[in-house]
């Protein structure tokens, strides 16, 4: 497999990881090795919005991806003049670690040791009332999706056990017309010659017949919809070894 083939399946996995454990980051274009996104850090007036990319390398995940911050007006210790972010995490890369994780890793240094801003002119701050009010609608919009998933696997979950309760019946309504029509042949004795082994053949051939009957009557049932490929395929085995075993019984007589 090429170079470029397993950097593709490494950016879809993690691009999936990305939209499932963080917020706010999204890849820059189609291009799926180049993220931007935004890190929320407190201040007095509430949190700064710090924006922030990601450069995920060719060679990843044998290299780390590359973290900068796009804010100019920032100080702090661990971000270099131009903007890269020096984090143990990258440091001591390992392969099995994933790019939100990094992105994890910023959100917790900040907290740790927050930035310091040299002019708050331009900078998108967001009010401590405002991001309550984001959070509850967040809380209430999440709940509701919930709620709406909870009620279709319940509605799912009547229709499967109506649907299993039918099968039920139909199984039920097969096993019994088989036992029927291959007991009617087995009490047919009068009628049958008086040689004990031509007598056994036709009673055996009779069997051959009711069941062949029955899986015709299986196969019209299965083309309604009456019963599903599942049910239709383990009643179509079950009968079908029937008729090889009476088929070899014959070979005998």
């Amino acid at each position: 497999m090429s170079r470029n083939k397993i950097n593709d399946l490494a950016l879809a996995r993690e691009t999936q990881l990305m939209f499932t454990y963080t917020e706010g980051f999204s890849p820059i274009g189609s291009k799926l090795s180049r993220w931007k996104g935004e890190i929320l850090v407190k201040i007095p007036q509430g949190e700064r919005a710090i924006p922030v990319e990601v450069l995920v390398p060719l060679k990843y995940p044998e290299y780390p991806p590359k973290v900068i911050v796009l804010e100019k007006n920032i100080r702090h210790p661990n971000i270099e003049k131009n903007g890269n972010v020096l984090l143990k995490i990258t440091h001591e890369w390992k392969p099995d670690v994933h790019v939100y994780q990094v992105i994890h890793a910023l959100q917790n240094l900040f907290k740790k040791v927050p930035p310091q801003f040299t002019d708050t002119a331009g900078a998108k701050i967001i009010s401590r009332k405002a991001t309550v009010q984001t959070v509850d609608t967040a809380r209430s919009a999440n709940q509701q999706k919930v709620d709406n998933v909870n009620q279709t696997i319940t509605t799912l979950q009547d229709k499967i056990r109506d649907k299993d309760v039918e099968l039920r019946k139909l199984r039920a309504e097969l096993v019994k017309g088989s036992n029927e029509k291959i007991a009617k042949i087995e009490n047919i004795d009068i009628v049958l010659p008086k040689d004990k082994a031509k007598s056994e053949k036709l009673v055996i051939q009779a069997k051959s017949v009711a069941i062949a009957d029955l899986l015709s009557t299986l196969d019209e049932k299965f083309k309604d919809g009456e019963i599903s490929p599942v049910d239709f395929s383990k009643l179509y085995r079950k009968y079908t070894k029937e008729l090889y075993l009476i088929h070899k019984e014959l070979e005998t007589k």
